[in-house]
């Protein structure tokens, strides 16, 4: 069987989820395109809630972290047979758990959207409760497959397989690309949005189908075929079973933090849910390419460390993977600030996302980045956590961030931040929770190389303060040279229903020449100030790009 290092494994992860993030790029310009930030799709983007809420209670994160440490030990004492004993009875119960849920998320559709979109009755009235429910009901199945998948993804990378996992995404971006151009350009044009965005609903349903497909070959030429089994009696399933509820509590507050919070407290402004989904997704990306590729990499190798009594050597693993993480997350969320404006008009500004839209998820964009750096950390930590089969810890901090998010959001929701009040208490709660988190492994261990993160962390600071100067400099003289907007910096919400014509009539490639212009200034001053600083960041990178090709050619057949 294929064996893939940490830096094979993270390069192949960030090239996928890079393509994976192009592709969903061309998917929500899409939507934007047909839809905007309309009330109709507002509905199509509360309905993920609810499955997608049923599908981190039944997997998410969580299934990966804790079958991979069960798994990994499988594999290490070349247990094979027994391993795809476990797998089988674990896909059978979640899988039968899932059918389950689907059936009741089916059934209750209505009552779960008031719910989870409470503002909807308030300010778009009672017919958009049932227009979400009936997306709800279409891609409610989804859930199955999403649910397949992490188990395949989990079982893979414990075999130190990264490829099919990463680029099963991919193609999950197919189905819902191919649906929302079925969608926008034949059944809004015949039947109205309601109808278009039901044939979306069902490309969803298809990308999700496209998951399990991608992983199968990869599983089955590692030797598993699929019998049905229920021994829930046998004791690796009950190591998993016992590692999943308190790691899915850990990780769930997460994603009830980024996606279902903003979700609800966005209902209660008309076009506040699409706004806050738009901008959530310039979070997600460097999210997705440098905390979860990164750490998912290092996570088989932590959980390793710790079976071997390998002490100091996962402190060495997880300090390096840390200030990597930061090296990367930081400048990213320097730029989103200073450049929320052109990044937003140059991904999104089509058709039905007018300028109201840009403006609105640029005020966003302003309270959101600092989150991006405390998500990312949380990725690195939280695994920590899991290797060392910690099963209170990260639940237990979960909860209390997530309790800060949702009082601080109501406080601020009552100022001039309004709609943006989410993107800022999230802000504070993650940042918050990483710093718990840090603290209480470095007491556990003993120490954890925190001298060397924050010295890392400092330095990487003043380059990203650097950056933000000049790629804000870049932007504003390209600005007025192209005659296209620069970021401004309200202090109040934008409204979300008001036309704006500002920029409205800026082309493609002008904003494009700004924005990487002014990436390029802020990239090449974050790398200068770096050097200067004498930093070895930049010959740890130096170092990766040089392994990269001998990791790779480390990889051997078993």
């Amino acid at each position: 069987m294929k064996r893939q290092t940490i830096v094979a494994g993270a390069s192949i992860m960030m090239v996928a989820a890079l393509l994976s993030r192009l592709l969903g790029w061309v998917r929500d310009r899409a939507i934007g395109h047909f839809w905007g930030t309309s009330a109709h799709a507002d509905a199509y983007w509360a309905a993920f809630m609810v499955p997608d809420l049923l599908y981190y209670l039944l997997a998410g994160g969580a299934m990966g972290a804790a079958l991979i440490p069960v798994f990994s030990g499988y594999v290490r004492r070349d247990e094979d047979p027994e391993s795809w004993r476990v797998a089988n009875t674990l896909i059978t119960l979640f899988g039968l758990l899932a059918v389950s849920g689907v059936v009741l998320v089916a059934v209750f559709a209505p009552l779960l959207v008031k719910l989870v979109v409470p503002g909807f009755g308030r300010e778009l009235g009672e017919d958009s409760f049932a227009e979400c429910a009936g997306y709800v009901r279409i891609i409610a199945p989804m859930v199955l497959f999403t649910v397949m998948s992490a188990f395949s993804t989990g079982i893979l990378q414990a075999h130190r397989h990264f490829t099919a996992p990463a680029f099963a995404w991919i193609v999950y971006n197919f189905g819902i690309i191919a649906g929302a151009f079925a969608g926008g350009l034949w059944a809004k044009e015949r039947w109205g949005d309601a109808v278009g965005l039901k044939v979306l609903s069902a490309g969803v349903v298809v990308g999700a189908t496209l998951l399990v497909a991608v992983q199968i070959p990869a599983l089955m030429a590692r030797g598993w075929r699929y019998r049905p089994r229920l021994e829930l009696e046998h004791p690796g399933v009950r190591e998993v079973v016992r590692l999943f509820v308190p790691y899915m509590a850990g990780l769930a507050f997460t994603q009830v933090c980024l996606l279902w919070l903003p979700t609800f407290f966005g209902s209660y402004f008309e076009g506040g849910v699409s706004s806050l989904r738009f901008a959530n997704r310039l979070i997600i990306l460097p999210l997705g390419l440098f905390g979860v590729a990164i750490s998912t990499a290092a996570f088989p190798s932590l959980a390793a460390r710790i079976d071997a009594g390998e002490i100091g050597e996962f402190r060495r693993t997880f300090s390096a993977t840390l200030r990597a993480v930061f090296a990367l997350s930081v400048p990213s969320a320097a730029a989103l600030v200073v450049l929320a404006g052109p990044i937003l008009r140059l991904l999104w500004r089509s058709g039905e996302f007018s300028e109201t839209a840009v403006q609105a998820c640029t005020f966003i964009l302003l309270f959101y980045p600092a989150s991006l750096i405390g998500l990312s950390g949380l990725q690195i930590v939280n695994r920590a956590f899991y290797s060392l089969k910690d099963r209170v810890t990260p639940p237990a901090v979960g909860i209390s961030y997530t309790i800060v998010i949702v009082v601080l959001t109501i406080v601020l929701m009552r100022t001039r931040l309004q709609y943006a009040a989410i993107a800022a208490a999230s802000s504070v709660g993650f940042t918050l929770g990483l710093l718990v988190l840090f603290e209480v492994l470095r007491r556990r261990l003993g120490g954890i190389d925190g001298g060397a993160i924050a010295r890392s962390f400092l330095r990487v600071v003043v380059a990203s303060a650097a950056l933000a100067a000049a790629a804000y400099a870049a932007s504003r003289w390209l600005g007025g040279v192209l005659g296209v907007p620069w970021s401004h910096f309200p202090l109040i919400a934008p409204s979300l229903t008001t036309t704006g014509a500002a920029g409205a009539s800026a082309l493609f490639w002008q904003v494009a020449v700004q924005v990487l212009a002014s990436l390029v200034a802020g990239g090449v001053s974050y790398l200068l100030v770096l050097r200067l600083l004498g930093a070895p960041e930049i010959a740890e990178v130096r170092g990766v790009i040089r392994r990269r090709r001998s990791a790779e050619q480390s990889v051997s057949t078993e």
